[in-house]
Formats: structure tokens, C-alpha cells, sequence
């Protein structure tokens, strides 16, 4: 059975790992599939407004995908940021 994998490019993907908690996730922007090392990878760019301080924006980022237990594909870093601002919004809550 040949492996199908999600065409990303052009994308925002969220990215929860297997073993880490909910609140700490990988955010790519335009991610790609490689082979290192006999592993499949995704790998893409850290987006502005997505790392503290932003200190990793615009640093490769590279991710086993063996270690993806969910992702999520946003169409534009305006959509994430907005979506992500709304789920720390406390009215979301109320």
C-alpha cells in the first residue's frame, strides 16, 4: 500500500506531539515532507507571532512525523493568529 501524504505547502500547520502536553505545540508555516536519516520529517518555518518573544520566527523547524499525533492546517497566518487570539479570549469561556 502506497503512503499518502498531506499536501501542506502554502499552509499553516499546528502540530501536536506525541508525549508533550496540549499547550506545547510546533507551528510551521509552508511545511514540506523529507527523508533524514531513513525518517520521514515535516519541515518547515517558525511564523512571526508564534514563539514567545518571537525568538524562533523564521527558523527552520523540523519534526519526526512519527511523532505527530494530531495536526491542524490553517489557510493563512492571519487565520491562526485569529483563531488562536479567540481561544485565550475570556469570553470564549464565559
Amino acid at each position: 500500500m502506497e503512503t499518502v501524504l498531506p499536501d501542506l505547502r502554502g499552509k499553516i500547520v499546528v502540530l501536536y506531539l506525541v508525549n508533550r502536553s496540549l499547550d506545547h505545540v510546533a507551528v510551521m508555516e509552508d511545511p514540506h515532507f523529507e527523508m533524514l536519516g531513513n525518517r520521514l520529517f515535516i519541515i518547515g518555518t517558525v511564523p512571526e507571532g508564534t514563539s514567545p518573544n518571537d525568538w524562533a520566527a523564521g527558523v527552520t523547524s523540523n519534526v519526526a512525523w512519527d511523532r505527530v499525533e494530531e495536526y491542524l492546517v490553517f489557510d493563512s497566518l492571519e487565520e491562526y493568529l485569529s483563531r488562536a487570539s479567540a481561544a485565550w479570549d475570556e469570553t470564549v469561556y464565559q
